[in-house]
């Protein structure tokens, strides 16, 4: 539990040491958090040096801190409550780009639209790999190993270099940054001696003050593709169907395969736009996306490089999702005007642009997630799919939800859109009891929303639950007065 007398002596250290107008706790600032996962201060830090005397500040009154990189990205609403937030969207400089050995090195508050029009005012052609929100940090991508669409979707892997400021004060640099003078930061992920990277993704171990992401140049060749199927079992054949053809790397990008009724909500309706009431029925929701020119399932793929080559391998995309009962496959020129394929189009080459609508707002504006993974193998996607959907029904949630198939395996978004109020609770028991049942099948969560981290943790139990016990043990090692918050 956070001491809320030490958090008040917390802020007012922190004010002492940067004054007064430096710590931000007003309501209205506040409310961008959701309600009931608040927290009691907002700091914005300018520089290094200004972190460094936050943690010390903060840690000499007992205080907790939880730092995110820019607190107006997606990801930076998600507070624990109480923590004194760290918020670093000032600090959102792109130090360096490099067209010829592609990649970027970047502040934390960079968000994706900074970065692309920071590529296009200086002429450099390399593409951007976001996660579906052009204001999403750059550097929580790789934080919260989220996925994109391009080839270069895998954010944990396309990472190359950091730069961390531990609980101590002390900065450290990891892989090739540690050697002084070094040529290779951003080229060559491990340098020398154990990897560490990973000790500061999804974790409360330290701040994030630099990362460097491996970028994509723009190829010459490129065709992008949608296949919609009819039928809600249509699921298990179009993942057999793509499962060979990821893990041979014929269609390389980050395949978003999402549900009619979050592709709906992505175009503007609403639950309320629909007739009856309670969950959709599987031949309602056909209904609505017959209506829409959608499938009951959307698949969004591309293929790049020499044109010969890519036209080569189009025909047998073309030929194998077509073989699908009921399939239908579109290439750009056949969804022309089409606001949500205009997005996920761009995505898949690397452009940065808003979505057309938010998903969360086919229940109220509010949502909350799970984030289960599975093979990209049809059988079990389906599986995931009729458990998740049956426990979603029972709270009275229709199935709204996105994966991402990359190399091999999805990652799946399964939202529960609500207004808020007594629609948060019924959220979030919802979300327990999918966590519980997934990991009951096999199937464990990537993510979690603050409020489900406990729950999403206590699912990887094997050997006594080992893996939490050495996660704990480096939390204590790196931060042994527990400064950064933790749920």
């Amino acid at each position: 539990m956070i001491d809320s007398a030490k958090q008040n002596a917390g802020i007012a250290a922190i004010q002492g040491v940067l004054g007064r107008a430096a710590v931000v706790r007003d309501k209205k600032s506040l409310a961008r958090f959701p309600s009931g996962a608040r927290p009691a201060a907002i700091v914005y830090p300018e520089n290094v040096e200004q972190i460094g005397r936050i943690l010390a500040a903060a840690e000499g009154a007992g205080a907790s801190v939880q730092p995110v990189c820019n607190g107006d990205s997606p990801s930076g609403k998600k507070a624990i409550p109480g923590a004194i937030v760290i918020d670093m969207k000032r600090m959102n400089k792109v130090l360096e780009v490099n067209s010829e050995l592609g990649y970027c090195l970047v502040e934390p508050g960079v968000t994706y639209r900074q970065l692309a029009d920071y590529l296009a005012a200086n002429g450099h052609k390399l593409w951007v790999d976001n996660p579906g929100s052009p204001d999403e940090s750059v550097a929580a991508s790789f934080i919260e190993r989220q996925a994109g669409y391009t080839p270069y979707a895998d954010h944990h892997l396309f990472q190359c270099g950091l730069e961390v400021m531990l609980a101590d004060g002390k900065l450290v640099r990891t892989g090739m940054g540690a050697m002084p003078k070094s040529t290779c930061w951003q080229l060559f992920k491990f340098g020398y001696g154990p990897w560490i990277d990973g000790l500061f993704s999804q974790s409360h171990n330290g701040v994030v003050t630099k990362v460097g992401m491996w970028m994509m140049p723009q190829p010459p060749g490129y065709q992008p593709f949608m296949v919609t199927v009819p039928r809600e079992q249509d699921l298990q054949p179009l993942l057999e169907m793509l499962g060979p053809l990821k893990t041979n790397m014929i269609i390389p990008n980050g395949v978003a395969i999402a549900n009619a009724l979050h592709e709906a909500a992505l175009l503007g309706k609403k639950r309320s736009d629909f007739t009856g009431s309670g969950p959709m029925a599987a031949t309602a929701v056909a209904d609505a996306a017959k209506s829409l020119n959608l499938g009951y399932w959307n698949l969004y793929g591309s293929l790049y490089g020499l044109p010969d080559n890519v036209a080569l391998a189009w025909g047998m995309v073309r030929g194998a999702f077509s073989s699908i009962p009921g399939a239908q496959v579109f290439t750009a020129q056949d969804r022309s005007g089409d606001r949500l394929w205009a997005w996920r189009e761009a995505m898949m080459r690397g452009a940065v642009v808003s979505p057309p609508g938010t998903a969360a707002a086919w229940g109220g504006g509010e949502a909350l997630a799970v984030h289960p993974m599975t093979p990209v193998d049809g059988g079990e996607a389906l599986r995931l799919y009729e458990l998740s959907r049956n426990v979603m029904a029972r709270h009275g949630f229709d199935y709204v939800a996105e994966a991402n198939a990359i190399w091999r395996a999805a990652h799946h978004d399964q939202l529960l859109p609500h207004a808020g109020g007594a629609g948060a609770g019924r959220a979030q028991a919802c979300a327990s009891e999918l966590i519980a049942a997934q990991a009951s099948a096999g199937f464990g969560q990537v993510h979690a929303d603050p409020s489900l981290v406990p729950a999403a943790a206590a699912t990887y139990a094997a050997n006594g639950g080992s893996l939490g016990d050495l996660h704990r043990r480096i939390k204590t090692a790196l931060d042994p007065r527990g400064l950064f918050a933790s749920v």
